[in-house]
């Protein structure tokens, strides 16, 4: 736990740098106002900045592995760009806001829960091999022939290699995924306002979804998961850009976020539906006859997704693995289209809930009440309210559309929900494992109550039901957040007397046998499919095994 504090500080301090620098070059010289009205606060600027980091160590591990050398060109990047930006006293953490105590005890409490909890299956399976092949190699030709699950590329990998400071020798530490669940929660905190304003809005149901998922992984989120990531960054922009509406922000503002759905998608595809996001502020531009930002925005889009999408045609030969479409190369390394298929295959089935490949091919009708069948109460009640939500919200489309004149309020919320409703469909329609869809599940009913509480409010007349309404909703708020510290601090006490104190709770190890490959020699397990992370190269079986490019060398790569 205690090792987790200088590696937030460090990431903190190096997120924070180039977030401001990114926000820089969008918002130009009007930034200090910005951050001084509130527009960006400190966890705005350090998400931008994860983006930053991460598009950074994808690149880098295009020419080697990401480890001390990476780290040190970052920190000299930093330091040119800090000599740059804090020439302004207008800069110096103003965005920090007036619960810095929360923020700090909130620090404490996260760092915590990153120290031990349940770690993921999958972590042990193959995100630790991940890891640790970016670390030492970067980025490795044909590698998803050696274990097809390294194909699934998600640029989180790469964020969680640049801050893991296995090159000091020791352990490969894995906190990036708590700092962006603390990041997430600082947003969520600032739900306060409604007790000092009086008024809750859109957003601050968000927030509560944003709280509730917090709590769901609090005992996860020790683990480097892919899917953490991509719920919490979801979340975290379902949030933020209904707030630019109130806040009565420009198209830059939204551009900010629209870019960020684009990053959603290299840390885990199945995001893609988020990125119809973009079309608010494209359209914002346009209309203002801003061609040169638009250009800027595109060059963004292109850094953002050119790194993951040429170590995707690196690592498995294949654009968009598992998936066989736009299958516009034919490298020698490639993963074969009957392994693809297969795959993509077993994670639809998988995410239907069945174990047989044959579940990709049902008909809604016959996977749906097995799949429904098998979901707890509680997201039983979820999607319910999900259904529900996604008929209002097509019915407040509907007359969003057919109303002459609209508030700018009400076309962002709007469109914000469209794309969550796409999300939810699209989640639910591919592969709807709960574990993949969490913030859908949560958001949807969430955001549907909250519009049904704000019409209610503006437009029930009666005497004293405007403040009832908003009592009541400070009531719940009030409740709900002791409720999950409650149940936080139960889990807190429950785990007290485990020994993660200095050093956070680590890979799993495993009985392996070693296996032969050219003149060299892999891991592969005794029993089951994991090897964790410190037996490295591993396989999940020993039955199948690729050729290399060179038998005394696994940076030249993999042959099928």
């Amino acid at each position: 736990m205690l090792s987790i504090l200088p590696i937030w500080a460090y990431i903190f301090l190096t997120v924070f740098v180039t977030g401001l620098s990114a926000l820089r070059v969008f918002a130009g010289a009007g930034l200090p106002s910005k951050i001084s009205e509130g527009s960006y606060h400190v966890e705005d600027i350090c998400m931008c900045g994860i983006v930053v980091v991460t598009v950074y160590a994808q690149i880098f591990s295009l020419f080697g592995g990401v480890g001390l050398a990476a780290n040190i060109l970052l920190v000299f990047i930093c330091i040119i760009l800090a000599f740059t930006l804090f020439r302004k006293k207008e800069y110096i953490f103003k965005n920090l806001g007036t619960f810095t105590l929360f923020v700090l005890a909130a620090v404490v409490l996260m760092a915590y829960g990153s120290s031990r909890g349940y770690f993921h299956y999958d972590s042990d399976l193959y995100h630790g091999q991940a890891i640790h092949w970016i670390e030492d190699y970067g980025v490795v030709k044909g590698l998803g022939n050696l274990h097809g699950r390294l194909a699934y590329n998600s640029s989180s990998f790469a964020l969680s290699a640049l801050y893991s400071f296995a090159f000091l020798g020791g352990m490969s530490y894995h906190a990036c995924a708590g700092f962006t669940a603390l990041l997430v929660l600082v947003s969520c905190a600032r739900i306060v306002h409604v007790f000092k304003d009086k008024k809750i809005y859109l957003s601050d149901f968000a927030r509560i979804a944003g709280i509730y998922y917090i709590g769901n992984i609090y005992d996860e989120m020790v683990s480097p998961a892919s899917d953490y990531f991509t719920m919490l960054i979801f979340i975290y922009i379902v949030i933020r850009f209904p707030d630019g509406a109130r806040q009565r922000e420009d198209a830059d503002y939204y551009g900010v976020y629209a870019l960020m759905s684009f990053f959603t998608v290299t840390v885990k595809m199945s995001a893609a539906p988020l990125v119809i996001l973009t079309l608010l502020p494209l359209a914002m531009l346009i209309s203002g006859k801003k061609y040169r930002k638009v250009c800027a925005y595109a060059g963004a889009v292109l850094i953002i997704l050119l790194p993951f999408l040429i170590r995707n045609l690196v690592i498995s030969g294949r654009l968009l693995y598992p998936s066989t479409a736009l299958d516009l190369f034919s490298f020698d390394w490639e993963i074969p289209a009957e392994a693809a298929v297969t795959d993509k295959a077993y994670i639809v089935a998988f995410g239907r809930g069945f174990s047989n490949m044959g579940a990709a091919d049902m008909a809604f009708s016959e996977w749906f009440p097995t799949w429904f069948a098998g979901l707890e109460k509680t997201w039983r009640l979820m999607f319910y309210g999900g259904l529900m939500g996604s008929v209002f919200w097509i019915l407040d489309l509907i007359k969003l559309i057919n109303r002459k004149e609209n508030k700018e309020e009400d076309i962002v919320e709007s469109f914000t929900i469209l794309a969550v409703l796409i999300s939810f469909a699209f989640w639910l329609m591919t592969s709807p494992l709960v574990r993949y869809g969490q913030g859908y599940l949560i958001i949807l009913p969430l955001v549907t109550f909250g519009k049904l509480y704000i019409t209610m409010t503006k437009e029930l007349k009666l005497k004293g039901s405007e403040k009832f309404l908003t009592n009541a909703a400070m009531l719940f708020i009030a409740l709900f957040i002791v409720y999950k510290s409650v149940m936080t601090a139960v889990y807190i006490r429950d785990t007290l007397r485990q020994p993660y104190y200095l050093h956070p709770q680590d890979y799993g190890v495993y009985e392996v046998h070693s296996v032969p490959l050219g003149n060299l020699s892999v891991y592969a397990p005794d029993t089951g499919d994991r090897t964790g992370y410190y037996d490295f190269p591993s396989v999940p079986s020993g039955e199948y095994l690729p050729s290399l490019y060179d038998p005394d060398d696994f940076s030249e790569g993999f042959k099928p």
